[in-house]
């Protein structure tokens, strides 16, 4: 995956994920959406076969990129989580 900045304020941050598709940016969508210093967070593809998803996030409190960071960090937890739990079965 390549990073493109479209955008970038001090609480907007417009990025384009190449080489994703839905997965990806909608998981990271949705557990953004879960902190409260996120105002918006959403992601579009323009063209569905040719066009790569790009990520909107608009936050109050603090950075789009500190929220992105947090963000993953949640979702490898889960990952982490559910991992053990296929150990287990």
């Amino acid at each position: 995956m390549k990073l493109r900045v479209v955008k970038k304020e001090k609480n907007f941050l417009e990025v384009v994920l190449e080489g994703e598709e839905h997965s990806f940016p909608n998981l990271l969508r949705e557990t953004l959406l879960e902190d409260d210093d996120v105002e918006f967070a959403s992601y579009v593809i323009e063209h569905p076969q040719l066009g790569n998803p790009k990520l909107i996030v608009r936050t109050k409190g603090k950075s789009p990129e500190a929220a992105i960071k947090s963000a993953l960090k949640k979702i490898e937890k889960k990952a982490s989580e559910f991992e053990a739990l296929l150990k287990k079965k």
